[in-house]
């Protein structure tokens, strides 16, 4: 919800390499996803094939709803960390996401 929120129309395989993920795998999420009424897959005006992905108003709903209780858990994780150590941490997961996802 949150990347296609906050990109407010993406193609499926835009949010599989955001999400660092296989696009078969999204497929899955966004064909649940649709099936509750939580997004629309919408034809691209340029190329027919490509399928778009927007928020419902359902979805939408459900993204602010979710929002502040992720903010809430990210907080109460990271609590009595130093943000220096947070930067590192965000660092090295960043470089172990990009060698997990190199073919």
């Amino acid at each position: 919800m949150y990347y296609i929120y906050n990109n407010e129309r993406i193609t499926q395989k835009e949010l599989a390499d955001k999400m660092s993920i296989k696009e078969p795998s999204v497929v899955r999420l966004i064909q649940k996803m649709e099936s509750e009424g939580f997004l629309y897959r919408l034809e691209s005006v340029k190329d027919k094939r490509i399928k778009q992905l927007e928020l419902s108003p359902k979805g939408e709903k459900g993204y602010h709803e979710l929002l502040p209780i992720a903010e809430n858990f990210k907080n109460y994780v990271v609590e009595g960390i130093p943000e220096e150590d947070l930067e590192i941490f965000k660092q090295v997961l960043e470089t172990m996401t990009k060698n997990a996802v190199k073919e």
